[in-house]
């Protein structure tokens, strides 16, 4: 089963001043409040994700995005380095292998606080021909499978918006991307979207109740699409279980229909769901 997945592109517009008479006449308008995200490519060479001393900087490219509409792309200038202007917020920071290199760390999530912070998400490339990348464009890079991204890499590369949201306000970004393995249940951004605006934001403002919706999307272990129609029940993580079903021919988890299987990660699968589950 396939689905296509919603992205958009957000267009950045520069607003000069058009003359001096205008400048004159004109109330004066307060910038944007906006932050930075810095950092260098470098030659990782114990492929330990942060740069060690002695290790060199290299020429890179990025991607940026905050897991939803905006993205954007680039290459690290002459003195390898690069910077990017953006709102405060979460966002994800994807190194680009080129041909010869791959990512030791495939997606580096990065805060930015406050306006006029500078954090810096250094790009740390390999230089071992195992992965290369496509270049950037509104969807994510594709990488070979010998570059290790976990679930909720994969959540952020394939634009479920929502539920990276949630997996951040969670808390549970760093859990999701452990070892595991998890079988993931995944609502997309449709999912998400059959909730008022303010029942979502209660949703994601109440971290223990997040906590036990998004837990009850997670069964451990690797359990493929074959073993889910295999199955009648499936338990969770949150301690609940999930009542698997067969109607017309498609699969349903609970009451939600199953559109997508099989999304494999590093550390699990994700199957892709069109309705959120509530415990």
């Amino acid at each position: 089963m396939k689905t296509n997945f919603r992205k958009g592109v957000v267009g950045l517009t520069m607003l000069g001043l058009v003359g001096a008479s205008l400048a004159l006449t004109a109330p004066a308008q307060a910038q944007s409040p906006l932050g930075k995200i810095i950092g260098v490519a470098f030659i990782d060479a114990n492929a330990n994700g942060k740069r060690d001393p002695g290790e060199q900087t290299t020429l890179g490219r990025f991607k940026v995005t905050d897991g939803g509409a905006f993205w954007s792309c680039g290459h690290t200038g002459r003195d390898n380095t690069y910077g990017l202007t953006v709102r405060p917020g979460t966002y994800f920071v994807m190194p680009i292998a080129g041909p010869g290199q791959h990512t030791s760390t495939p997606v580096i999530r990065v805060q930015v606080p406050s306006p006029g912070s500078a954090v810096v998400a250094d790009l740390p490339l390999v230089p071992q021909p195992l992965a290369l990348a496509e270049n950037c464009g509104a969807y994510a890079p594709k990488r070979t499978a010998r570059v290790p991204w976990g679930i909720p890499e994969v959540a952020v590369a394939n634009g479920f918006t929502t539920l990276t949201r949630a997996i951040d306000a969670a808390g549970l970004f760093d859990t999701l991307s452990g070892p595991g393995p998890f079988t993931v249940f995944a609502p997309n951004d449709l999912a998400f979207a059959k909730f008022t605006e303010d029942e979502l934001n209660a949703i994601l403002a109440d971290k223990a109740l997040l906590t036990s919706v998004l837990t009850y999307h997670v069964v451990p272990g690797r359990v493929s699409a074959n073993d889910v129609v295999n199955s009648t029940e499936l338990a969770t993580v949150n301690g609940k279980t999930l009542k698997v079903q067969i109607k017309d021919g498609e699969v349903f988890i609970n009451d939600a229909r199953v559109i997508a299987t099989d999304v494999t990660a590093a550390n699990g699968i994700v199957h892709v769901i069109d309705t959120v589950l509530v415990p």
